[in-house]
């Protein structure tokens, strides 16, 4: 089963990241939303079954729980600044009237800025200037921060006033995308493999083969990863483990607990557990 990668133990965490090599990263998730800012390199980043072409200063947005992996081409200098975001960073800004949370909610996952000098376009420029300033003070730190928060409030605005472009997908499978959203329509019934193969005319191993070619997981691993994430959600509202198990499309407890301890290495009893894995600083 895959498990979650990267870690964050505190309300954000931002890297700057530059390299040069050419390597292959697989297909993950995280446990909290992440924010890309592509500045330079050949590189594809693959969401829920699309692709996208990245161009300098694209933004890449990547909610919690959906899978994801760049794919870099060559090894030409692969330049990014990376944030990890929780929920409560978003809410307290929420409460304060930024409706921040609404950049995770929008229907594209990588979004282009125009190459003009504006108002989020500037604030990239300078916030690439601060992240990869080679010996950092507090500071630095806190100038990364703050200005990470105006990229922030100039993106969600950005998207309110549609003065942000939408990159398309590349090549994709159409069947794939239409399967993956039969899953998150339907994620607390029944999500057998002849059952959804039935609905998609196919046979069941021909849908095992093309979902294991298309997304990098089996279809079984994807439901159940799927179906957690549901139940970590559930678990914060405090409700009773069995309500918790079905209400995110478990049929039988044991079930549940089997996976929830295979994927976070406790028992649910204990709640939701912190991130704690490696990052693979995509």
């Amino acid at each position: 089963m895959k498990k979650p990668t990267g870690y964050l133990k505190e309300p954000l965490k931002i890297f700057y990241v530059i390299d040069k090599k050419e390597w292959e990263c697989p297909y993950h998730y995280h446990g909290f939303d992440k924010i890309t800012l592509f500045l330079q390199g050949h590189v594809t980043y693959e969401i829920e079954g699309k692709s996208y072409s990245l161009q300098p200063y694209d933004i890449v947005v990547v909610r919690a729980g959906q899978m994801h992996r760049p794919i870099i081409h060559d090894d030409a200098v692969y330049e990014r600044i990376i944030a990890y975001i929780s929920s409560d960073y978003l809410q307290q800004y929420d409460h304060k009237g930024c409706q921040l949370a609404s950049i995770f909610k929008s229907s594209s996952s990588v979004l282009r800025q125009p190459p003009e000098t504006g108002s989020l376009y500037g604030v990239s420029s300078r916030l690439r200037q601060v992240c990869s300033t080679q010996y950092k003070t507090s500071r630095h730190h806190v100038l990364e921060e703050t200005l990470f928060l105006e990229f922030l409030l100039y993106l969600a605005d950005a998207l309110e006033t549609h003065h942000i472009g939408y990159v398309k997908t590349g090549n994709q499978n159409e069947k794939i995308l239409r399967i993956l959203q039969y899953i998150h329509n339907h994620l607390t019934e029944n999500l057998s493999i002849p059952v959804i193969a039935s609905q998609f005319y196919m046979s069941p191993d021909y849908l095992m083969h093309v979902f294991k070619e298309e997304t990098g997981q089996t279809l079984g691993t994807y439901i159940t990863t799927k179906r957690l994430l549901l139940a970590r959600e559930l678990m914060k509202q405090q409700l009773p483990l069995t309500t918790i198990c079905y209400d995110s499309g478990f049929k039988q407890y044991s079930t549940f607990y089997r996976a929830w301890k295979k994927q976070y290495g406790q028992s649910p009893k204990k709640g939701v557990p912190h991130m704690t894995k490696a990052h693979l600083l995509e």
